[in-house]
């Protein structure tokens, strides 16, 4: 099986090696971000739970030590609104949102790269196709149309990067939407994460 892939990475020509290394680094970054967008890395249901334990209390204090003693985005989140309290409600909002947004931008972290690889994947196999055809017409021009062999070579190159252009670009399509998929419901999990602690800060008997 690997004579068989070498030899499909001869014929296909140069243009095979830098899709190859681009369909590698989308599987790597579909893998990375299956494993980083866990819900529990963002929001650990552990610290929300003491979180809105002790906010129902109305112990911002111990609030801030559970918030502090977390690396997750809701803590993150979380200390950024307890540490501000004494801002004006607006202020307090717009910093919330601003937290909320640097955390989120995380969330998309590689979904441009995936993006990228997508369209400049078939790009590529389009260009070894023009290549293999332009040495076709090069053969047919010296030689005509006699020599078999010579002329498969062009053809072959033109049509195997062509179809590892869009092995490429198929796939990576799939893993973006499936990435964003994730990231825009952790996303939507973390926000209402926050709604909530916001309400239990402010509501009647709060700061």
């Amino acid at each position: 099986m690997l004579d068989s892939f070498v030899q499909i990475m001869e014929k296909g020509g140069v243009l095979m090696y830098p899709i190859l290394f681009l369909s590698m680094i989308s599987l790597g970054i579909f893998l990375e971000r299956l494993y980083a967008l866990r819900k529990e890395r963002y929001m650990p249901k552990l610290f929300l739970d003491k979180l809105f334990e002790a906010l129902s209390k109305k112990d911002l204090g111990a609030a801030r030590t559970i918030s502090s003693a977390d690396a997750s985005s809701a803590a993150k989140i979380a200390s950024d609104v307890l540490n501000n309290l004494d801002l004006p409600i607006s202020r307090l909002m717009e910093a919330t949102e601003e937290s909320g947004r640097y955390e989120a931008r995380r969330l998309e972290k590689y979904l441009p790269t995936l993006q990228t690889i997508a369209s400049v994947s078939p790009l590529l196999g389009l260009l070894g196709t023009v290549l293999g055809m332009i040495k076709t017409f090069i053969v047919i021009s010296s030689q005509g149309v006699g020599d078999a062999q010579a002329l498969a070579g062009g053809i072959s190159e033109a049509l195997l990067t062509t179809a590892a252009g869009l092995s490429v670009a198929i796939p990576t399509m799939i893993f973006y939407y499936i990435v964003r998929h994730r990231s825009d419901r952790v996303s939507l999990e973390l926000e209402q994460a926050t709604s909530k602690m916001i309400n239990l800060i402010f509501k009647e008997g709060g700061q």
